[in-house]
């Protein structure tokens, strides 16, 4: 025995009631649960604390930061130990010389995190073995990107793919699900994923099915046409049979709030037909990109360069405010507040940063929107914001459903950054178990262990179970509380007292050990 843990109250993570009793910790795998009379050298008296399986967070971005050593190793002190990534449409790999410059630029713009690491790979499988080779403070798990297939495949075509080029789309793809990654991810939002249809994302699930893999999706709307976008997505899982799961499921824009019931009624249809089917969400009304992207893909999606010559054409510049402030494009006229539901972060110039546009606009005298084209042009395409799009009724009413999985969507940013990355999961057991008492522990506990690692075939963690992996979180439930806010994002979170990764103890107190014993997830 490596580590004995005394007098715990297990939430085991399946949503059982909770008992007490004592875990022994041997060669990173649970060894026994129960009252336990031997002696060990390592002993965790978790007298009065809660223990419970180690968080699984089923979408994250934090792949950006793995080779970062600023970054990699702050997740683990909130309890994360497994990190599902890829999402979204853009991943490392595969990737191919002629169109390099490209593949990065859509993987890096994806989050807005800054400096870029080193792709001396090409295949899924010399990704893999790349990370393999960090110090890795949790478990990671990789999804292939079908903005990265397209882009492989085509360029930057806009045009409908060929049935030549789906074909060689899909022989991509089913490499990398022979090398390794458990799914296929959807950015339809994103260029270049919105420019395919329905047929070529159709032919590429039928690739995933074959391998058991999973489809995570990021589809083309989550306003306007978010019911059209969920509906599509249920008509592919039901045509290929195919695992599918409905990533971030919102609400977007106010003139959309209400939608939320209809959409869950759609997705539970979709339950009761017996689609293999799941969703996730956040549990924040903010979501968190670049600034440039208030205005429609039209204007941002074929690169940066292109954009600022736009900007800088008067015609277009003024038919872009005149759209923008009227709703007709983008998304500031349907944020909470308008202009004052966009928030500036993470820019260079303090005259800028941390304002709303709505402040912007009044001490630069300028319309909104002119303001915001000013600071990207001033200050860069990497400024950031928080967009306030959705309702916070609406929100709790997603986050309840007995289908939804928590997810952070989080990514490691220089500066400041959304709270999500850090709080999520924190911020979940506070609100929904401890303040409003709308969940029990131990439901709220298997939506961010149990549910993710069934979902995503993780057979022997998010659950505490003798033999499996001993991924832990020791929790002072008296005393715990989300410390992470949109004005003071990282946290720590108090009350997390031990976590245990792959049975070592990985963080204490909200510091992280050093020990480094993170594994990839291979499938």
């Amino acid at each position: 025995m490596d580590i004995l843990i005394k007098n715990a109250k297990v939430v085991d993570g399946t949503g059982v009631p909770a008992y007490a009793a004592d875990i022994a910790v041997t060669g990173g795998r649970i060894s026994q649960i129960g009252q336990i009379t031997e002696t060990c050298g390592q002993v965790i008296d978790a007298a009065g604390r809660v223990v419970m399986p180690g968080i699984i967070d089923p979408h994250s971005h934090a792949d950006v930061g793995i080779f970062d050593p600023e970054w990699s190793h702050q997740r683990i002190v909130q309890g994360i130990t497994t990190e599902l990534t890829g999402h979204c449409g853009p991943s490392p790999a595969p990737n191919c010389p002629e169109h390099m410059d490209l593949l990065r630029r859509i993987y890096f713009e994806l989050t807005g995190a800054g400096r870029p690491f080193d792709w001396p790979f090409q295949d899924f499988d010399g990704w893999l073995k790349a990370v393999e080779k960090q110090k890795l403070s949790a478990n990671y798990g990789f999804l292939v990107g079908h903005s990265t297939l397209r882009v492989c495949v085509m360029g930057e075509k806009t045009s409908k793919a060929t049935t030549g080029e789906i074909r060689a789309m899909q022989e991509l793809l089913d490499r990398a699900l022979n090398q390794g990654a458990m799914g296929l991810s959807f950015g339809l939002s994103y260029f270049p994923g919105a420019y395919a249809d329905t047929e070529e994302l159709t032919e590429l699930a039928r690739v995933v099915k074959k391998h058991d893999g999973i489809i995570a999706s990021h589809r083309r709307d989550e306003g306007d046409r978010d019911y059209e976008s969920i509906a599509e997505m249920i008509q592919i899982a039901r045509e290929t049979g195919v695992r599918m799961n409905l990533s971030h499921v919102k609400v977007t824009g106010s003139a959309n709030w209400g939608k939320g019931s209809g959409i869950l009624r759609l997705i539970q249809e979709g339950f009761d037909e017996g689609l293999d089917l799941s969703i996730d969400a956040y549990p924040y009304t903010a979501g968190y990109t670049q600034l440039f992207k208030i205005f429609p893909i039209e204007v941002w999606g074929d690169g940066m360069e292109s954009m600022y010559v736009r900007f800088s054409d008067p015609a277009f510049r003024q038919r872009l405010i005149e759209d923008t402030l009227t709703g007709r494009s983008g998304m500031m006229a349907t944020a909470k507040g308008g202009a004052a539901g966009i928030q500036v972060i993470q820019c260079a110039d303090a005259a800028y940063d941390m304002k709303t546009l709505a402040q912007i606009s009044e001490e630069m005298g300028q319309n909104p929107v002119e303001c915001a084209i000013r600071i990207i042009e001033q200050c860069g395409d990497g400024v950031q914001m928080f967009c306030f799009l959705q309702d916070e009724g609406e929100l709790d009413q997603i986050m309840l459903y007995p289908h939804t999985m928590v997810i952070s969507d989080g990514a490691p940013a220089g500066g400041h950054k959304h709270p999500r990355y850090m709080g999520t999961f924190s911020l979940f057991l506070e609100r929904f178990v401890k303040q409003q008492k709308k969940l029990t522990l131990e439901e709220a506990v298997k939506r961010m262990t149990f549910m993710p690692a069934q979902r995503y075939r993780l057979r022997d963690r998010g659950m505490l179970r003798e033999g499996g992996r001993a991924d832990l979180v020791v929790l002072d439930w008296e005393n715990f509380q989300c410390n992470c806010s949109y004005e003071a994002p990282m946290g720590p979170s108090k009350g997390i007292s031990y976590v245990l990764l792959n049975g070592k103890i990985a963080a204490k107190d909200g510091v992280y050990t050093g020990e480094g014993q993170g594994e990839v997830l291979r499938f």
